[in-house]
C-alpha cells in the first residue's frame, strides 16, 4: 500500500502524518480507486474526533484496525511512516490549542511601554500568540469587558484587581507587573498662571484623575495628607489621561492628577505647571500597574497565561534598558512627537510579580476606605 492510499478529509488526522491531510469535522476518507472507506475505519475517525482526544485522531489506533489490512511490507511501511510522524509531532512543544488569540485592554499611558513593546517587535507571535491590543480610556472599563468576554486581558491598576475581587465582582488573577513609579512620571500638575502656586493651596480645588475610586485617588490623598489636606476637602472628577491637559488648559478644573507622557505634553503645549512629584514620601516607587485576568481564564489557559506573562516580561526588560525600543514603542502606540517622547521621564518596568508590592496597593485602599477589611493579595497573586 502506498502511503498516500488513504486520504483523509475533514475531521481526520491532525498531526501532519504521512498520507493525510488537514483536520476538519464529519468528513470521510477515499481511497484513490474511489471506495469509501470501512465503516470500521469511519468509527475510529470519529471516536477520536475534537473533544475526545484533543481534536487529533489517534493514529495508533488506526494503524492497529483491521480496516488497514492485508499486512503487507508496504502496509508495514506506512503504519510504521504514521507512528513516526505523531511520535515527532508529539515531541514537538505545542501552542496552548484552547485559546491563543488574545485581546488586551490598556489605557493609553507610558507604562504600558511593554506591551507596545512585546507587540511592536512580534515577542508575542514568536511565542505563538495573537495578540490585539484594544485602547480604553476609562480604566474602569476593562473587568466588564472580561466578564462579558471581549477582552481576556487588562493592562490596569493593581486595585482595580484586588476591589473586583473583594467585593465577590469577579474572582480575580494578576499574572504580570507592568509598571512601577520613578520620579516625575506622576504629577499634579496646575495651569499656566494658576493662582494655586503651591500644594496647601488645593484645598478646595477640583482635581481631574483617571478614575475616582482608584489607585490614583489614593496616592492623590496620600500627597494632599503632609499638607493637611482631606479627601473630603478636595472634589475629584474623572477625565480620560489623554484629555486632562485640554481640560486644564480650558480651566474646567483646577488641576490634574496627570501621567507620563501626557505631563510632558501639557507642558510642552500649555505651559501648565508641576505641583507635586507623586513619587515621593510615603509613594516612592510605589506598583501602580499590572496584567489581570479573570481567575476562570486563567485556570482553562494556564499555557496561554504562563506565555502571555514571559513575553510581558521580556517587553519590560528592553522598556527599561532599550531608551530607542522604548522611545519607538510609544511614539508609535500613543501617537506622541519625537519632541515628547525624548524627554517625558520614565518609571519601573519590573519583570516579575513581586506579591509584597502589590500588597501596597491592598493596604492603601484600606486606609481610604475602598477595602472593608484587610486583603492579602496572595488570593490574587498566587500561583
Amino acid at each position: 500500500m502506498p502511503p498516500d492510499r488513504f486520504r483523509a478529509y475533514p475531521d481526520t488526522c491532525t498531526c501532519s502524518c504521512p498520507g493525510f491531510l488537514a483536520p476538519g469535522r464529519a468528513g470521510r476518507a477515499r481511497r484513490e480507486d474511489g471506495q469509501v472507506r470501512p465503516a470500521r475505519l469511519r468509527r475510529v475517525y470519529q471516536a477520536s474526533g475534537p473533544g475526545r482526544q484533543g481534536g487529533r485522531v489517534n493514529c495508533f489506533r488506526l494503524a492497529a484496525t483491521a480496516a488497514f489490512r492485508p499486512v503487507t511490507a508496504a502496509a508495514t511501511a506506512v503504519t510504521a511512516l504514521t507512528m513516526a510522524g505523531c511520535a515527532a509531532q508529539a515531541a514537538r512543544p505545542a501552542a496552548d490549542p484552547q485559546q491563543t488569540s488574545i485581546v488586551v485592554a490598556a489605557v493609553p499611558a507610558e507604562g504600558a511601554a511593554g506591551l507596545y513593546i512585546a507587540s511592536e517587535e512580534g515577542l508575542f507571535a514568536r511565542a505563538g500568540l495573537r495578540v490585539t491590543i484594544k485602547t480604553i480610556e476609562d480604566p474602569t472599563e476593562a473587568i466588564p469587558l472580561m466578564r462579558r468576554g471581549e477582552v481576556n486581558v487588562a493592562s490596569g491598576e493593581y486595585t482595580a484587581y484586588i476591589a473586583a475581587d473583594a467585593a465577590g465582582i469577579a474572582r480575580m488573577r494578576i499574572v504580570a507587573a507592568e509598571f512601577a513609579l520613578g520620579p516625575h512620571v506622576q504629577e499634579i500638575m496646575t495651569a499656566a498662571r494658576s493662582p494655586i502656586t503651591s500644594p496647601a493651596k488645593l484645598r478646595g480645588a477640583t482635581i481631574a484623575v483617571n478614575a475616582v475610586g482608584s489607585e490614583t485617588t489614593d496616592l492623590l490623598y496620600t500627597a494632599l495628607a503632609p499638607y493637611g489636606i482631606t479627601p473630603a476637602q478636595v472634589h475629584v472628577v474623572a477625565v480620560p489621561l489623554p484629555a486632562m491637559p485640554a481640560a486644564l488648559a480650558a480651566h474646567r478644573v483646577d488641576a490634574i492628577y496627570e501621567f507620563e507622557p501626557y505631563v510632558t505634553e501639557g507642558g510642552q503645549l500649555y505651559g501648565e505647571q508641576d505641583l507635586i512629584d507623586l513619587d515621593s514620601g510615603a509613594s516612592a516607587g510605589f506598583p501602580v500597574a499590572g496584567f489581570g485576568v479573570l481567575a476562570s481564564w486563567a485556570a482553562a489557559h494556564p499555557r496561554v497565561v504562563r506565555a502571555f506573562a514571559a513575553v510581558i516580561a521580556r517587553g519590560n526588560a528592553i522598556a527599561a534598558t532599550n531608551l530607542a525600543a522604548r522611545q519607538r514603542a510609544l511614539q508609535t502606540a500613543l501617537h506622541l512627537s519625537p519632541q515628547v517622547v525624548a524627554v517625558m521621564a520614565t518609571g519601573t518596568f519590573p519583570t516579575a510579580l513581586d506579591p509584597v508590592q502589590v500588597q501596597r496597593a491592598a493596604d492603601l485602599m484600606l486606609r481610604y476606605g475602598q477595602l472593608r477589611r484587610p486583603f492579602a493579595v496572595a488570593s490574587v497573586t498566587g500561583p
